[in-house]
């Protein structure tokens, strides 16, 4: 007992300062990213664009997205808005159509998914008489920055990786911030995942990630790379397969924004969240630790930072490591299990001060609305909420089957007005 319990606290320590000297070190590489000049958008770059706007069941939403990509700063006969109504059974194809954008239906009750619904899309265009040169996807329920064609253009014009093929993200967050505390904490949680980690990973030239919304596709990645149909995680397994097969990365497009409508209440978020962490656990299982040997062996580290990446704790289950490790060093030192109780506990304290550092410098660097800073109060009872929901799941989920057909998250529609973008990154 004397041996197995240091051990397992140190365990819980290891686990601990690895994940946060990963997300302090991506904090400093993307501070240092934010001082750079983002490049302006290349003349002589207007390429032929299609915007695939996958939707299911989302007659609320949608024309506020619409509306967003009408209004891009990009000449009309350039790009072309293709509005996919998969499965739907309401008015999401009657709304697309008195906008005026192309619209195709698709009814498969078999193969119900947002991956059916974008290869549906794609399939449709790669056989146009005018095929485009690049293809965006952008979600429902978003609002998207004027200038997002046009950067996207520029990127995919002048940043062509090996036949042809390149891939973009652009900076992805909140539309609704000011919709109480669970929105707002949200926002601070997009500003870290989708943005400071994003942005660190450019400086570094790794991968940014797919993040499902906001993302452009030379067309040479459109066609040889088809979207996996019954994913819960399409984006991650998308940017892995184009990673292993054609060692491409995605870059990171900071200086243009897609904003989303997110749950407000915990009834609406719960499916939301499960379904996430579901897809997410999946691959940290089914993806992780092969990709991590496939990079030391290969040595890519493009494709180690991939499975690392997935390793790394999200802030919440890290935030209840770092509780059970200090539990953990106050039992064993109350107990004299524990040798050296002073040096364990300053590691703890260095523990919980650089995760604090990572998330008040992080929002510093994504100039997050001062809301998410009054949420992180609440953040210790999301991750209550959190972990509630979740662990009575992993525990009916365990050697059974879960559904992965495509599920509306319910919300609360936005006011029908423009957002102001957010600021400029630390200068």
């Amino acid at each position: 007992m004397s041996l197995l319990y240091p051990i397992f606290v140190a365990c819980l320590g290891a686990a601990s300062l690895a994940s946060v000297f990963t997300l302090l070190f991506l904090l400093v590489t993307a501070a240092l990213t934010a001082r750079r000049d983002h490049p302006a958008a290349a003349s002589g770059s207007t390429l032929r664009l299609a915007v695939i706007v996958p939707a299911h069941n989302e007659e609320l939403m949608l024309a506020e997205t619409l509306k967003s990509l009408k209004a891009q700063n990009y000449p009309t006969d350039s790009f072309e808005v293709v509005v996919v109504a998969d499965n739907c059974t309401d008015g999401t194809a009657e709304v697309a159509r008195s906008l005026g954008v192309t619209v195709l239906e698709r009814t498969n009750p078999a193969e119900r998914g947002k991956g059916y619904a974008l290869n549906f899309a794609i399939s449709q265009l790669l056989v146009n008489p005018t095929v485009p040169d690049g293809f965006l996807i952008v979600d429902a329920d978003t609002w998207v920055s004027p200038d997002f064609l046009a950067a996207m253009s520029a990127r995919l014009a002048s940043h062509s990786g090996p036949n042809g093929l390149s891939a973009w993200q652009a900076r992805y967050g909140v539309l609704n911030s000011q919709d109480g505390w669970r929105a707002a904490l949200m926002t601070g949680a997009f500003d870290l995942v989708n943005h400071v980690k994003p942005l660190g990973r450019e400086f570094l030239g790794l991968s940014a990630g797919l993040k499902g919304n906001g993302m452009a596709f030379s067309r040479a990645v459109a066609e040889q790379v088809s979207w996996p149909g019954g994913s819960l995680t399409e984006d991650l397994d998308y940017g892995l397969e184009l990673a292993r097969r054609f060692q491409v990365r995605v870059g990171y497009v900071p200086e243009v924004t897609v904003l989303a409508q997110m749950p407000t209440e915990g009834s609406q978020g719960a499916s939301q969240r499960a379904r996430w962490e579901e897809g997410r656990a999946r691959m940290v299982r089914e993806r992780a630790l092969p990709l991590l040997w496939e990079g030391v062996r290969t040595r890519n580290l493009l494709l180690w930072d991939m499975g690392w990446d997935l390793i790394v704790l999200p802030l919440a289950e890290l935030s209840g490591l770092l509780t059970t490790w200090a539990l953990a060093v106050s039992v064993g030192a109350g107990l004299h299990l524990l040798p050296h109780v002073s040096a364990w506990a300053a590691a703890v304290g260095i523990a919980v001060l650089g995760l604090l550092i990572y998330i008040l410098a992080g929002f510093r660097v994504a100039n997050a609305p001062a809301a998410a800073y009054q949420a992180l109060l609440r953040a210790p009872f999301y991750a209550f909420w959190k972990f509630a929901l979740l662990l009575p799941r992993a525990f009916r989920r365990r050697g059974g089957s879960s559904s992965e057909e495509w599920v509306r998250t319910a919300r609360t529609p936005a006011a029908p007005t423009s957002p102001s973008p957010p600021e400029a990154p630390l200068a």
